[in-house]
């Protein structure tokens, strides 16, 4: 706790230079002194004002497939930042190509004459103002909208909370997660003050089912190709309700995955929580391999984005009894708000 203080304290100037450069930029760019580049396709932005733990790439999953549904043709352009995200949207989407890239502008116009896209997501967009876009959807934890309120490194805003009068489209996730509608609402009326145009709305990442990290790519398969879909890829939720489990997560809101297997009625005796976009390493596996012997613990749970590098020769002993939770992102409130905002732009 002392720590934190100290570490917040000496973090402040900082943050006020960090602020004062993004501010310059936003300047420069509304005068035309950077340029901004539009290129022939519906760009989506999807993003945060946060550093991390709001389940933007399952957003964006969830509106390609969407996108996908009405035939549009779809391409997801990453920066590719901890390697994370260009593995794991290959697995989340229907054949929709992902391309890497720090220069987006670059990317998206290779993807369009490659793949001959109508549509271009961008996955962690919201900050990437030098492409011209046609819609920002901004993602909002609902259990830690915007931190200590302060920006990177004293808090964890990427932006001052002004930008967000740029999104087209607000989407509250993990709205299950927090307790009483009060702290909802109070967070829908700051969105409504802060940006009264934009559309809100509310989602939660509803849990489907385990499956074993051993037979991740025949569950890839299988939901490619439901004919060859086998119970043998899932574990029933009832079979672990009786021991006791471990967690590992590398991931920007760990204390949510928790929530979530709690709330399923399993109990956790230890949460390896790793920083985000954590590479494991085969020290990080023997330490988890060790404990769990120890405490006599079967089963380990980790999430779909630490599957894709929870996997290969490290994981000879541990994939055997580790299960990755299957999650959809599901709109619960305001569905049709978002979508007609969405689809919207297509009349323009």
């Amino acid at each position: 706790m002392v720590f934190r203080k100290v570490f917040f304290l000496l973090s402040i100037p900082f943050s006020f230079l960090y602020f004062i450069i993004i501010l310059a930029r936003d300047i420069f760019y509304k005068l035309n002194i950077f340029k901004k580049y539009k290129i022939d396709a519906k760009v989506i932005s999807v993003g945060n004002i946060t550093w991390g733990g709001t389940g933007k790439t399952p957003v964006a999953a969830f509106i390609a497939d969407m996108l996908v549904r009405k035939n549009r043709r779809v391409g997801i352009l990453i920066r590719g930042y901890g390697n994370d995200e260009s593995e794991l949207l290959p697995k989340l989407t229907s054949n929709v190509p992902v391309l890497v890239g720090k220069d987006r502008v670059k990317s998206g116009k290779e993807a369009i004459e490659n793949y001959l896209l109508d549509t271009l997501l961008l996955d962690d967009g919201f900050q990437y103002v030098r492409l011209k876009r046609d819609l920002d959807i901004v993602c909002v934890d609902a259990s830690k909208p915007f931190g200590n309120g302060w920006v990177i490194p004293a808090g964890s805003l990427r932006e001052g909370l002004y930008a967000l009068k740029r999104a087209g489209i607000f989407l509250i996730t993990k709205a299950d997660l927090v307790s009483g509608k009060d702290k909802l609402e109070k967070l829908e009326r700051k969105l409504r003050a802060i940006n009264p145009k934009a559309v809100i709305a509310k989602a939660i990442h509803r849990p489907l089912y385990f499956y074993r990290l051993s037979g991740e790519d025949s569950v890839r398969r299988s939901e490619q190709n439901s004919d060859r879909r086998t119970e043998f890829e899932k574990v029933n939720i009832g079979e672990l309700q009786n021991g006791e489990l471990a967690l590992v997560s590398a991931i920007g809101s760990p204390e949510c995955f928790e929530k979530t297997i709690l709330r399923l009625g399993l109990k956790i005796n230890r949460h390896f929580i790793f920083r985000d976009h954590h590479a494991y390493t085969r020290e990080d596996i023997a330490g988890i391999e060790d404990y769990c012997k120890k405490n006599k613990i079967d089963t380990v749970i980790t999430t779909e984005k630490d599957a894709v590098k929870l996997k290969g020769s490290i994981l000879e002993a541990l994939s055997s009894r580790a299960l990755v939770l299957k999650v959809r992102l599901e709109i619960i409130e305001n569905e049709d708000g978002f979508c007609n905002r969405l689809f919207g732009i297509y009349n323009s």
